[in-house]
């Protein structure tokens, strides 16, 4: 049977000569991105003019032999019992898909059955529909064997990147299906809440139309360049979710126009949108060969456009290879945009970023930080006080407008708030510290702490996050804490300033709802079944409390590995468990791919387990450790051999105590104080 295989890429040498990336644009020194010339560049930097380069074979690893397999497993999380198939050539099963697609509902389906699985936790981020593998064309059931066993071999073996898929699920009743038409609905409904455009677009792509679902500020302009996989409107709506729709806003609204909001009352979304009919209509506005179209849903109703040319921008990026890559890019503009929204207000003045020159890569140059000017024998700028990066501005984050007023929209997704920052001269600010070079910090006054929303909305200071980058919000937002570097600025000017810099059309926005994650007894409970550990890495910054420079309340970081993985003490950054449990689940494939032998002659893991009792939540128990050696990293491990605990100086970790369970460990310390 053939579970290894010759690397393709290298003909199981382990290295391989490659063309260098030079050839690609010819023997010049600015390329046109989109061409092939296949003629070595004379002064490569990579090759130095050959026009090969050896490397090592990333496809297998310098192995030289590529994994023949793949495993699929399903974990019943109420009953704590999992089943799982290796899938090998010779023991696949003949793909019903006429494009011999293999989707995970075709293997999921008997492994559910086993442990009594019912439906799929979306949570989990895995779904029915998607591609477990895909045979050859060529490929047919009555092939000669061994034929077949080599096309089946190099099909599984091209999953290598990805070798364990685990679906989770639970024996309860099965989630009901999403309807897409009231899947839009909802994102009209929130687009109204949250005073943004929600737009919809169908581009030529390819000889099809791609359609895309995203949020917008209105007035800004069509993004270059849309990702857009979605070959329909119902698909399209039913892979974007909400947060989908705000990744990229920050981007996009770059350059919208900013306005206050101010409150108004729409016309009510329907329960339901037809789909059929939008659809129609936005295909409607391509006739005429327009390369794409538009529908907005502004102030309660929709608003359909098509897509025109508006001339094309000229992009230059400098490669490995010391060449200069043009690409040039059309730009699209609305034939028609739709009337101003009746929420907004009045608008924001803003000043130029005096840290940048917009439309260029020149930033402050270093040799400015902490000088009344510039260094005339600077060997960056060389006195100029500007420098080519490759990184954002720091001020302005590209915006090149640094505003007067910021806009706060706080939500929980049923609910809103909007308020308008305007620092007003003269406020009060008193230090409450100093940085360590000296640098006072000032506390802004109560209506300035976004803190002070968490119990308006019913939620922990802690649950507050970014919604447009699904991070948390900061110690200094939460406290209205700012450290004022120039004393001619005060400080709630230097807090909007900072703040609202490169935030699309001045307006922050702040979910207040916790995290929508599982309970860390559901993640330990999957990794038992899996036959995983999971390392907790915990710290308790009492001995910090009051001060503003220094992390307050606690810090977590979780994660799954291997049972027999060396024990490391991460740095935790989120300030609840379960921030860090929601960040475990997002990265979960990233950790199973972590416990795969790398050699190809070892199997991959294929976890079978029986039924077990619930796991006994140890957050108590491990705050008492925490807050016991407080500033102090403690890193706990849980698997099914029991628990240990470990206590981080420095760079290693000291092994505090073992046992079946984390109450039994934390007993033979012997810890003064109250149990929880």
């Amino acid at each position: 049977m053939l579970e290894m295989i010759d690397c393709d890429e290298c003909d199981g040498l382990g290295f391989r000569v490659r063309r260098c990336v030079c050839v690609q644009g010819g023997d010049q020194l600015v390329v046109n991105g989109d061409g092939y010339a296949d003629q070595a560049y004379a002064d490569c930097r990579v090759c130095g003019g050959d026009g090969g380069v050896a490397a090592p074979c990333w496809r297998c690893g310098r192995a030289g032999r590529r994994r023949a397999q793949l495993v699929v497993t399903v974990v019943n999380l109420d009953t704590g019992a999992a089943a799982s198939r290796r899938l090998l050539p010779g023991r696949l099963d003949p793909p019903a898909d006429p494009d011999n697609i293999i989707r995970a509902r075709d293997v999921v389906a008997g492994l559910a059955g086993t442990v009594g699985v019912r439906g799929l936790c979306p949570r989990w981020g895995r779904a029915l529909d998607d591609e477990v593998y895909w045979l050859p064309r060529r490929w047919r059931a009555d092939l000669p064997a061994r034929e077949r066993l080599v096309l089946e071999a190099e099909a599984l073996a091209g999953q290598e990147y990805e070798p364990w898929r685990v679906y989770v699920g639970r024996g309860s009743e099965a989630p009901p299906p999403r309807e897409p038409g009231r899947e839009l609905a909802r994102l009209c409904e929130l687009a109204d809440l949250l005073h943004l455009d929600l737009v919809v677009e169908a581009r030529r792509q390819h000889g099809a139309m791609a359609w895309a679902i995203r949020y917008e500020l209105p007035g800004g302009p069509v993004p270059l360049d849309r990702p857009a996989h979605a070959w329909d409107l119902p698909s399209a709506v039913a892979a974007t979710t909400f947060r989908e729709a705000m990744r990229g806003l920050d981007e996009r609204g770059r350059d919208a126009p900013a306005h206050t909001v101010r409150p108004v009352r729409t016309a009510g979304v329907p329960a339901r949108v037809d789909l059929d009919r939008l659809g129609r209509a936005v295909r409607a506005d391509l006739a005429d060969d327009a390369p794409g179209a538009q529908a907005v849903w502004r102030d309660g109703r929709w608003w359909h456009t098509p897509l025109r040319s508006a001339g094309s921008v000229e992009e230059l990026r400098e490669c490995a290879t010391g060449q200069i890559v043009r690409r040039v890019r059309q730009l699209l503009r609305r034939a028609v945009e739709p009337p101003d929204p009746v929420w907004w207000g009045e608008p924001v003045e803003h000043r130029p970023c005096p840290d940048c020159r917009p439309g260029t890569r020149l930033r402050r140059c270093h040799c400015r930080l902490g000088a009344p000017g510039p260094d005339p024998r600077c060997s960056r700028c060389s006195g100029a006080g500007f420098a080519p990066s490759g990184l954002a501005c720091f001020t302005c984050r590209d915006g090149g407008r640094i505003p007067a007023a910021l806009t706060v929209t706080v939500t929980d997704l049923r609910r809103v708030r909007h308020e308008t920052w305007c620092p007003v001269l003269g406020e009060s600010a008193p230090v409450v510290g100093y940085q360590p070079n000296g640098t006072p910090v000032y506390q802004l006054p109560p209506h300035w702490r976004l803190a002070r929303h968490a119990p308006t909305f019913a939620v922990r200071p802690v649950d507050l996050t970014r919604l447009d980058e699904e991070q948390p919000v900061d110690q200094d937002l939460l406290d209205g804490t700012v450290t004022v570097f120039d004393p001619a600025v005060e400080p709630a000017r230097q807090h909007v300033e900072r703040i609202g810099a490169g935030l699309p059309g001045a307006r922050l926005f702040v979910l207040a709802a916790a995290p929508d994650a599982p309970s860390l007894t559901d993640l330990l409970r999957l990794a038992h079944a899996l036959d995983l550990a999971v390392l907790v890495t915990y710290c308790d910054h009492r001995l910090d409390a009051g001060d503003p420079t220094r992390v307050q309340g606690e810090r977590w970081d979780i994660r799954l590995a291997a049972r027999d993985a060396p024990v490391e003490a991460e740095c935790p950054f989120r300030a609840s468990v379960e921030l860090a449990v929601a960040r475990c689940v997002e990265d979960l494939d990233s950790h199973l791919l972590a416990t795969v032998p790398r050699e190809p002659d070892r199997p991959v893991p294929a976890p079978w387990s029986a039924p077990s009792l619930p796991v006994a939540d140890p957050t108590g128990p491990l705050r008492r450790v925490g807050q016991h050696y407080a500033g102090q990293l403690v890193v706990v491990s849980f698997d099914r051999t029991g628990c240990r605990l470990w206590l981080a100086e420095g760079e290693h970790v000291q092994p505090l105590a073992r046992a079946a369970t984390l109450d039994a460990a934390v007993s033979a310390l012997r810890l003064p104080g109250r149990e929880y």
